[in-house]
């Protein structure tokens, strides 16, 4: 029950910023703002005096919700009534919404509400959860700090962490993983709102807010990733915030200098901090910003630019200096994913080989056909199609099976194919008609959007599942779909195409390949426990077999020697669930930077009872009968096909 303390000052921040304005859905957006703001700031200061503990989060958010508390109703009396202010919302009440448009209102609900249903009775399970995104957590929540600690997997260490901030907290208060994934789905509703009043900033009607969102709610990529702890439907809201506080900012007839650039700012900063893939989706609009800047201050544009580099700066720079202090650099360790060469060919062949990840069907025929098509166009360009300085996996192909329609569909390679035929279509109206470029801002905010996914190609490697990183661009571009399905002359078309996106969107929420609702192992009779391996069911009886043999030894003190293949998760959820005397779970042996890290005093004095070794053939550990570890002893005293289990 105490989950409800951070969820209940959101509500509170709400209520206060509600009070002053009449549109429901600017607050929410703002709210969500200063409340990721709020977030970051009681976890590093926290962090900082190690006070990562249940008792301190507890107290922090009760405080915080007392004082905002206070502040409303201190508040409430001095602010004057919002229908003797302005009656604009009164109006809204009594505008007729079509049958056609509820129906939709309906329709994404439907989708919305069972995609939240899936998020929080299966646990996280994709593969980077296993990997990184909850194991972090785990070594937070023991550290009581989020500061690097020595791993074998560095990625555990210097990705960005807003998303898993969010988690720690919710898994402090709730005693488990089970509103992990709510991040996500959170962030989903969140962008189905925001791209809405974008839409309306870009000149739609009704309809076209209600036509944004419902793209933006059916994407295929995004109904696979709101129900995991994947973080690009994060950054996805963060950079719609920073799109409509900006287009906010370029509309106003007065521009507030600080209040705008303060929410412009912290916007990019939470982006930012949340996912690397950041840079690529905020520096256009950064761009746009600073255009404009010049054009209404001239010299004095120096003031918003100023403030908007502070407060992103101010949110990274704790994140900025842990990184910086191990790896001499504020962006942590290269992961070998930037274009190691460029060119206008490169860009031509990075795009062609990007929208390929989001053309593949079920049909063979049509897979070869595209697939050897690009590959003669590379000839002609002069660039190989499996260039390794361009291309991170080893072969470039076209997705194909089932998974392209739904069936077994997964949140690292999924594509939006009906979406991406949309944006073709909707192009091709545009420059066809005059009359909506013509509309308030439409065009450079379709530019600006482009950019995001041209400045992606030209920086990023191509690799298989580089369709999930393209998630915010689908989101950016859902305003200028709805602007232009709205505009269309036969409205019975537009119906029809979002009405079509509905019910093709429905495949996705069901046959979700590793959550799945209609399937022999759906996520309601599947056990909590197998749906943790659902990405590698045969490691559940490995570890399963290591656990209960570390139970009967009644070890406590537990290393891991994980080489290359980090999948710890399922270990910690194990280990915690049944051996309530768990002290402390420690990488040993790491060979990477990290591993000065155990000279610190929390590290140097770990003394492991037995090591867990990974001896899969990712991990690239050979099996041994002895482990040393700080000159001790470690002998064989389990063994698995996958696991090894050494005890002193």
């Amino acid at each position: 029950m105490f989950i409800i303390l951070p969820l209940a000052s959101f509500i509170a921040i709400f209520l206060l910023i509600n009070q002053i304005r009449t549109d429901w859905r600017e607050s929410l957006i703002l709210s969500s703002t200063y409340w990721g703001i709020l977030l970051t700031a009681i976890t590093e200061v926290l962090s900082f005096f190690k006070l990562i503990t249940f008792g301190w989060i507890l107290g922090t958010w009760g405080l915080i919700f007392i004082i905002l508390i206070y502040l409303y109703f201190r508040l409430n009396n001095q602010i004057v009534p919002t229908s003797e202010r302005n009656n604009s919302s009164q109006i809204k009440k009594y505008i007729k919404i079509k049958f056609s448009i509820n129906l939709l209102l309906y329709g994404i609900g439907f989708v919305v509400a069972t995609v939240g249903l899936i998020a929080i009775i299966a646990p996280p399970n994709n593969w980077d959860s296993m990997d990184y995104h909850m194991s972090r957590v785990a070594y937070w929540i023991q550290n009581h700090s989020v500061a690097h600690y020595p791993t074998s997997y560095t990625p555990q260490l210097y990705q960005n962490p807003w998303s898993e901030f969010v988690i720690l907290h919710s898994k402090i208060l709730s005693g488990g993983d089970y509103f992990a994934n709510l991040v996500q789905w959170l962030s989903m509703i969140g962008c189905i709102i925001g791209v809405s009043l974008i839409a309306k900033q870009l000149g739609a009607d009704l309809r076209g807010q209600v036509f944004s969102a419902v793209v933006t709610g059916t994407i295929p990529m995004g109904i696979l990733q709101a129900s995991s702890t994947q973080n690009d439907y994060v950054i996805a809201f963060w950079v719609v915030g920073l799109a409509y506080y900006l287009l906010s900012d370029i509309q106003a007839k007065k521009s507030e200098i600080w209040t705008n650039s303060f929410k412009i700012g912290s916007s990019i900063g939470l982006a930012i901090l949340s996912k690397g893939t950041a840079y690529f989706y905020v520096f256009p609009f950064l761009i746009w910003f600073a255009l404009y800047q010049i054009k209404r201050f001239r010299w004095q544009a120096w003031k918003p630019a100023f403030i908007v580099v502070s407060i992103s700066l101010l949110l990274n720079l704790s994140h900025y200096l842990r990184n910086y202090n191990l790896f001499a650099s504020p962006l942590g360790e290269p992961g070998g994913y930037r274009n190691e060469v460029f060119g206008v060919n490169i860009l031509f062949s990075n795009i062609l080989r990007n929208i390929a990840l989001h053309i593949g069907t079920p049909i063979g025929l049509w897979n070869g056909i595209v697939n050897k098509l690009i590959k003669i166009i590379h000839i002609f360009i002069c660039v190989d199609v499996n260039d390794p300085r361009i291309t991170f996996s080893k072969t470039f192909f076209v997705p194909g099976g089932w998974a392209t329609i739904g069936i077994t569909g997964n949140e690292n390679s999924a594509g939006n194919l009906v979406h991406l035929a949309l944006i073709i279509i909707c192009l091709i109206i545009f420059i066809s008609r005059k009359s909506i470029r013509k509309q308030s801002y439409i065009f450079a905010y379709l530019i600006i959007t482009i950019s995001t996914f041209l400045i992606f190609c030209y920086l990023v490697k191509w690799q298989a599942w580089n369709s999930r990183l393209h998630l915010p661009f689908f989101v950016l571009i859902s305003p200028f779909l709805g602007v232009v399905l709205s505009k269309l002359q036969k409205q019975k078309i537009a119906i029809f195409i979002v009405t079509f996106l509905l019910i093709s969107s429905l495949t996705w929420v069901f046959f979700n390949r590793y959550r799945p609702i209609i399937d022999s192992n759906n996520i309601f009779q599947t056990s909590r426990i197998e749906q943790y391996f659902s990405n590698r069911p045969y490691l559940q009886v490995t570890y399963t077999g290591a656990v209960e043999f570390l139970n009967s030894k009644k070890c406590s003190n537990i290393g891991l020697s994980m080489g290359n293949d980090p999948w710890e998760y399922p270990l910690w959820v194990l280990l915690q669930q049944n051996n309530q005397k768990l002290a402390k779970i420690q990488h040993v042996n790491v060979t990477n930077i990290s591993a000065i890290l155990e000279k610190e005093n929390s590290y140097k004095d770990f003394d492991p009872c037995a090591i867990i070794s990974m001896e899969t053939k990712k991990s690239k550990q050979k099996k041994s009968l002895e482990m040393n570890f700080k000159g001790k002893t470690y002998v064989r005293a389990w063994d698995s096909p996958e696991l090894g289990v050494f005890i002193k």
